[in-house]
């Protein structure tokens, strides 16, 4: 059990927080993203064990890139985490149709076919680009969308982070008792978006390649899209200039059209895998490599 975290924790967090927020709330967008991104640069220097896994996870994903090129790229993964974190507290302190303006969409024509079929779509993303610019951005499309999340560990940071998720219309999921909502949701002709990149623990993990490497995946959209036949649509928010992104939209999997043995968990988990490092190989800095995805080998 996590050890219960004090009030004067939460608000010493939340007004250091905030007050960083305020700070780069009187930047420009592009202004608070280059001050995130050298923070990025910071932290890289400063925490060792991640950037080793970073520059790890990278050669064994590009073992053609010559080391000079990994360490580039690393340094790229870093800036572009920092800029991410830095444009959402710049956002918090604005209104959210600022960060839309500046969110470009290609594709929404096939989000908006598959989420109005009736039959549910999951829209498949990952720890990519910037996620929470793609829930935001899909829900003012007009697609109210359910956000799985945990939690954050200090309520009233995560109060705040709600405000900013649920602000164009979408709804927040709990991921601990998801399950049935999820259901709900789908069976409704609903959408759910779901982050399927993360190292995943049994029961629900299988083993499925990503990026050549045996990689422990969660097993839960392979299952939700053949037991509920949703579309399965993959999207991301991809950086395309400084505080500038691009939302994309790809063409939907339909369960329905694949063989009783294409639809098994884990060869379905294995093609889902497929789809979402097609997807990180045009924008490899934009990815969470100093997340231990690779925990089998």
């Amino acid at each position: 059990m996590p050890k219960k975290r004090s009030a004067f924790r939460n608000r010493l967090e939340a007004l250091l927080a905030g007050a960083l927020g305020a700070v780069l709330a009187r930047k420009t967008p592009e202004a608070a993203e280059a001050s995130g991104r050298a923070l990025g640069r910071l932290y890289l220097r400063l925490d060792a064990k991640r950037r080793n896994l970073a520059r790890k996870n990278l050669a064994c994903a590009f073992p053609a890139l010559p080391p000079v090129e990994i360490d580039a790229l690393a340094v790229r993964v870093f800036e572009h985490f920092g800029g991410v974190a830095a444009e959402l507290l710049h956002a918090i302190g604005h209104d959210p149709a600022d960060a839309l303006s500046r969110l470009e969409t290609e594709g929404a024509e096939i989000a908006r076919a598959a989420s109005t079929g009736g039959r549910g779509v999951l829209f498949m993303t990952a720890h990519f680009g910037n996620w929470e610019w793609a829930a935001i951005g899909t829900g003012a499309l007009g697609i109210s969308s359910g956000v799985i999340a945990r939690p954050l560990d200090n309520p009233l940071l995560d109060a705040t982070l709600t405000r900013l998720r649920t602000s164009t219309g979408n709804f927040v999921i709990e991921k601990r008792a998801a399950a049935r909502e999820i259901l709900r949701a789908l069976r409704s002709g609903g959408a759910i978006g779901v982050l399927n990149d993360q190292h995943a623990h049994p029961p629900d993990a299988v083993t499925a390649p990503f990026f050549g490497r045996p990689a422990a995946t969660s097993s839960a959209l392979a299952k939700l899209a053949d037991r509920t036949e949703a579309l399965i649509v993959p999207a991301a928010a991809i950086r395309v200039a400084p505080a500038r992104w691009r939302l994309t939209f790809e063409p939907p999997l339909d369960v329905r059209t694949l063989s009783e043995e294409d639809r098994g968990v884990e060869k379905l988990t294995a093609r889902l895998n497929g789809i979402l490092e097609q997807m990180i190989r045009r924008h490899p800095e934009q990815w969470l490599w100093f997340h231990n995805r690779w925990r089998l080998d």
